[in-house]
């Protein structure tokens, strides 16, 4: 009798071992998988900057470091937001994730959908934003639909922002700054 109650334990235990290794493997599988959706995601958006305007494919390979966001939420009547999660990227490594808040004042109404890639041309300029995190500006825009690369001005001599619309109706004349969150990947 002894020895049947322990065979049934045995033959339990191995029985949940065997399936605890299996879930955990699907699981394993499924991020592998959303996580391979999420580069393609970011790869198609560098790409897409880099056949709009050809000074981006040489800033993509000569940049310190460039943050690369495929989407931007914002949205605004008089007080605004937005809100957006990008990496950063060092030779085409992916080194870290930013997220980036966005709060503005002023004449402005609607909604729309943006891609943003930031370059920081040295060391320096990167290091000071890892620090500072925060951008401030005034912002004047009409957004109907989607367009092109737009946008792109000098934060310093170090740092170039580039945007592209993705899509909403938005009429903005207004102040705020940008916070952004940097999170390294390095060790």
């Amino acid at each position: 009798m002894l020895n049947k109650l322990f065979f049934i334990c045995l033959v339990s235990v191995s029985l949940l071992s065997t399936l605890n290794a299996r879930t955990r493997a699907e699981s394993s599988n499924a991020a592998q998988k959303e996580e391979k959706v999420e580069n393609l995601r970011y790869n198609k958006t560098i790409r897409t900057f880099m056949a709009q305007d050809k000074r981006i494919k040489n800033l993509v390979y000569n940049a310190y470091v460039y943050i690369a966001f495929p989407s931007i939420g914002k949205g605004g009547l008089i007080f605004g937001g937005a809100y957006g999660e990008g990496r950063a990227y060092r030779r085409g490594m992916w080194i870290g994730d930013v997220t980036m808040s966005q709060y503005t004042v002023g004449l402005q109404v609607g909604g729309q959908s943006y891609s943003e890639i930031i370059f920081f041309k040295t060391e320096h300029a990167f290091n000071s934003f890892k620090k500072s995190g925060l951008i401030s500006g005034t912002q004047a825009s009409l957004i109907g639909g989607t367009s092109g690369v737009s946008g792109n001005f000098d934060l310093t001599s170090d740092t170039l922002v580039f945007t592209s619309g993705n899509g909403g109706l938005m009429l903005e004349a207004s102040t705020g700054a940008q916070n952004f969150t940097y999170v390294s990947r390095e060790h």
